[in-house]
């Protein structure tokens, strides 16, 4: 298995079968060179890329990462992955679900997929700070550019 899975899952050995679809736009993309999905091998597959049906959201830059948050006006851009059950409680841990992000199934241009954003007026008062190096909001889409 890669290293990049947790000791537990290592050592459960885990099932790889593919059952929950998320949708990632910032360090989970592929290519992440901390985190990216791409790095857990028969636990995860690219379904491909994709961007929210509606634009619905606001994606705010937290210095390493993204977030987002509701009510905002843009789409969002980012990968659908089919992931393992083991790999999606893995990402809970990564995205501190529930403490600190929420989770949602949202629509996406390739299907239904669970999202991670944000609650909150501590984040929504950042949703006016949009204007980053990281962030890029071009007819009303948002992507995160990992570094």
């Amino acid at each position: 298995m890669p290293k990049q899975l947790s000791p537990r899952m290592q050592q459960e050995e885990p099932s790889t079968e593919l059952m929950t679809r998320v949708f990632v736009y910032g360090t989970l993309k592929s290519g992440g060179s901390v985190r990216g999905l791409d790095l857990y091998g028969e636990h995860s597959s690219i379904v491909g890329k994709a961007k929210t049906k509606y634009p619905d959201y606001t994606m705010i830059d937290l210095g390493a990462f993204p977030g987002v948050v509701l009510n905002g006006t843009d789409y969002i851009q980012g990968e659908v992955w089919e992931v393992s059950q083991a790999l999606a409680d893995e990402i809970d841990g990564i995205e501190g679900y529930p403490d600190f992000y929420n989770k949602a199934q949202t629509e996406t241009s390739l299907g239904k997929a669970w999202m991670y954003f944000l609650e909150g007026p501590e984040y929504t008062k950042l949703a006016d700070k949009i204007a980053t190096q990281s962030i890029t909001t071009t007819d009303n889409t948002s992507v995160w550019t990992n570094s």
